[in-house]
């Protein structure tokens, strides 16, 4: 019985699959012959055993012969499917084949070509006319940059005077020589103020400028002259609704407004601004606290809107009480505060709904500008991105501010003993409880001026800034730091945090250098002779230095106490020195400072330290003077179109400039290194100094990694330095080498950080692309 079944089952092996395997595909599928003799085999094996066993038997070999025909068949299909597909593949293969072929041939056609135009350039070059044609040419060339430079000279001269044309000539002499003085004239323009390009002619085409300005009905439109900043409001997208539908989270907005003896006029502009909001998820609350005029408490009473609501408060409750009273009545998700007598933009919540909808902040703060007495657009405040230690420095983030409304119920609103300043600790509390902080860099809130408000004059309100001074000695209670607030000097009303040392740290000093005694000698005894703390080492790293006087300036230092001399007699690499330098350091605190700087700060290590310390902060910069005490060389480094560059370069040195960033702590992108001070465990941290980058953006790569860690960069404008910019090495723009040099830096640094090419967050995009000084483009 077992034998009859296995011939049976042998019957319906598959021979023909070894055929399909060995590539045959000739002539007819031997699928239908195999079919054919297996069931054959089959019957006569039937047939033969049929008469020999029991019906039992025959029942399951006829069973057996029904399953394999099935199977069979199944496989009989599988097999024709991947003839077929194996046919597609020669079929595509063929079609490769001729693309190949016709390839080829085009670049045989494309090379002769191209043989052909190198010989007629060749015999051309080489011609007599050519030759004899090319002094023509070439004064032709001249001629033209000649007509070039002088037609530009004679627009600025007569735009704007000989005085502010030489002033600019020397600033471009000193900074980029004589060749980039002749680029500036035959080919780039040369800007004179507030960063505006001087327009230039090619032959008969001119490139004139043109401005936004409003006409005398307040409508937008166009001048050939600037007449400084205009707010152009946002042109509402046709299809709004489908961008509001694709949100995944449509937050309610709650806008909360304490009111008190506003006039009626600037109340209804407020209501306007609202009603026309382009997102429609929105409920006003107005706190009425106690007006005593009837006039505002009878137009408040009129109001008919089921989005608005109107409290009354029995007494007056202050900023802070009206507020935390329209808080307590809110529903929405986050709460946008809104002053009595300001206006939304028409975008506002739009903009802050797609804010929440890619980013889900806990607070969100937006661009403002400010509304003169005329109903004049001005001042406008191109913010930075979160920066905690600009927050610690001046009230900054502003209007539009939008908390979520969980957040603010757990910090129990507004403070009421803060009012003045209650925006202000509102913002200090609430970012130590959350990081999730956001910036639209748009304006979104226009800042009405008022004669006596704190919008026309900080220093108009005493109440205000003794305010200010107390919710950052709260803040430093809070947050277990010691500090003193220090007024700055140059502007009342302004206020820096001088955060002390933690304890007595060793600060490591290390100090890169090359036959360059006397100016070594210059840093090393203003360094003795002006810092008040003596806790240092002193680490010199000597590059190879052959110079006796510089020799016999170590011999000298070998007997100094805490100063340790390396030498490392090798090709110039500064990153590679200042790593040597920090392996070698002991201190908690390393220090980098060029050897042609001098110390004018008695108490700059304190201060740099303080700083330094802080558990969110990367590296610390001191602000750089040029010889003459006056002009600013550094005060903090962006990354601009061209590329990483000073701030206020040149601009006098107790100037504000834009929003006080020349003469307050501020966050920025990168300082110098120069003068560069970081924890040893933060440097440590990042794998110190890029040795990829031996000359120059070496210590803007390094900020960008402490940044890329989530440390901030701080620049401390009470610390004053002199630097005797590149006397060691020259300037890098001297000569042709050199500036290849530095573009091949600028490139390299771009890729080790692309998501920073021509992006700084804590420079604002609406600004000049290359405003050094934080111009408008305007």
């Amino acid at each position: 019985m077992v034998t009859a079944i296995a011939v049976v089952a042998l019957c319906f092996c598959r021979p023909h699959h070894l055929q399909l395997l060995s590539g045959g595909d000739s002539g007819a599928s031997p699928l239908a012959a195999d079919v054919d003799k297996t069931n054959q085999a089959a019957l006569i094996l039937y047939e033969k055993w049929s008469q020999q066993l029991s019906a039992a038997d025959l029942k399951q070999m006829g069973t057996i012969f029904l399953h394999g025909r099935v199977q069979l068949e199944a496989e009989q299909q599988q097999a024709a499917e991947l003839l077929s597909q194996r046919a597609d593949l020669h079929a595509q293969l063929s079609q490769r084949d001729a693309e190949i072929v016709q390839l080829n041939h085009a670049i045989t056609h494309l090379t002769n070509d191209n043989s052909a135009l190198v010989c007629t350039k060749n015999q051309l070059l080489s011609s007599h006319s050519w030759r004899l044609t090319a002094p023509l040419r070439n004064s032709g060339r001249r001629l033209r940059q000649i007509l070039i430079a002088g037609h530009n000279s004679t627009t600025y001269l007569q735009r704007y005077g000989l005085r502010s044309v030489m002033q600019k000539v020397l600033t471009i002499f000193r900074q980029e020589g004589f060749r980039g003085l002749k680029q500036r004239l035959r080919h780039r323009p040369l800007t004179i103020d507030s960063g505006r390009p001087i327009p230039f002619f090619y032959d008969d085409f001119k490139i004139a400028p043109a401005a936004i300005v409003r006409d005398s009905q307040g409508c937008c439109a166009l001048s050939s002259r600037s007449e400084g900043y205009t707010y152009v409001p946002p042109r509402r997208p046709e299809n709004l609704q489908q961008f509001i539908a694709a949100m995944q989270f449509q937050p309610q907005f709650s806008i909360v407004v304490p009111v008190y003896d506003t006039p009626v006029l600037l109340l209804e502009k407020l209501l306007t601004s609202v009603i026309e909001q382009w997102y429609p998820h929105w409920q006003l609350i107005l706190a009425d606290d106690a007006s005593p005029a009837t006039a505002t408490r009878d137009f408040l009473t009129q109001l008919d809107d089921p989005r608005i609501q109107v409290l009354t408060l029995e007494k007056n409750s202050g900023i802070a009480g009206a507020t935390n009273a329209a808080i307590a009545r809110a529903s929405g998700d986050y709460v946008v505060l809104l002053d009595h007598d300001d206006e939304l933009t028409a975008d506002c919540l739009y903009e802050l709904a797609g804010c929440i909808d890619r980013e889900d902040p806990d607070y969100i703060y937006s661009d403002e500008d400010k509304i003169d007495c005329d109903g004049l657009y001005t001042e406008p405040h191109f913010k930075p991105d979160w920066s905690p230690d600009t927050m610690m420095s001046t009230m900054y983030t502003c209007h539009v501010s939008c908390v979520r409304r969980s957040l603010l119920e757990e910090l129990e609103g507004l403070r009421s003993s803060c009012d003045g300043c209650q925006d202000w600790d509102l913002v200090l509390r609430l970012s130590e409880k959350t990081s999730r902080i956001s910036h639209v860099a748009k304006v979104l809130y226009h800042w009405r001026i008022i004669p006596g408000s704190t919008a026309e004059d900080l220093a108009a309100k005493s109440y205000v800034l003794d305010a200010s001074q107390r919710v950052r000695r709260e803040a430093l209670e809070r947050r277990g730091l010691c500090g003193t607030l220090e007024a700055v000097d140059q502007v009342a009303g302004y206020f820096r945090v001088n955060y002390a040392l933690q304890g007595t740290p060793l600060i490591s000093i290390i100090i890169p250098t090359r036959d360059n005694g006397a100016v070594l000698r210059r840093c090393l005894d203003s360094l003795q002779a002006q810092s008040s703390n003596r806790n240092y080492e002193l680490i010199l790293v000597d590059n190879g230095s052959v110079d006796p006087a510089t020799l016999s300036l170590f011999d000298e230092l070998r007997s100094w106490d805490s100063v340790n001399l390396l030498t490392h007699d090798a090709p110039f690499n500064f990153s590679e020195l200042n790593n040597i330098g920090a392996t070698a350091a002991k201190g908690e605190l390393l220090l980098f400072l060029n050897d042609d700087t001098e110390i004018l700060t008695p108490d700059w290590l304190e201060r740099l330290g303080g700083y330094g310390q802080l558990a969110h902060v990367g590296a610390v910069g001191a602000k750089l003077l040029y010889p003459s005490g006056n002009e600013v060389q550094h005060a903090g480094i962006i990354n601009l179109e061209d590329g990483p560059g000073h701030a206020f370069l040149r601009q006098p040195a107790d100037s504000p400039g834009y929003f006080m960033r020349n003469l307050l702590e501020y966050n920025w992108l990168a300082v110098t290194g120069a003068c560069l001070m970081v924890a040893r465990s933060k440097f440590q941290q990042v794998g110190g100094f890029d040795e990829t980058l031996p000359i120059a953006y070496n210590d803007v790569e390094l900020c960008l990694r402490l940044r890329e860690a989530g440390y901030y960069n701080v620049v401390c404008p009470a610390v004053q330095l002199i630097h005797h910019e590149s006397l060691s090495r020259g300037l890098d723009h001297d000569d042709e080498q050199k500036r290849n040099r530095l573009d091949n830096d600028k490139k390299r640094l771009a890729q080790l950080h692309p998501q920073f090419f021509q992006h700084d967050p804590f420079y604002n995009p609406n600004l000049h692309p290359n405003g050094i000084n934080f111009e408008l483009i305007t």
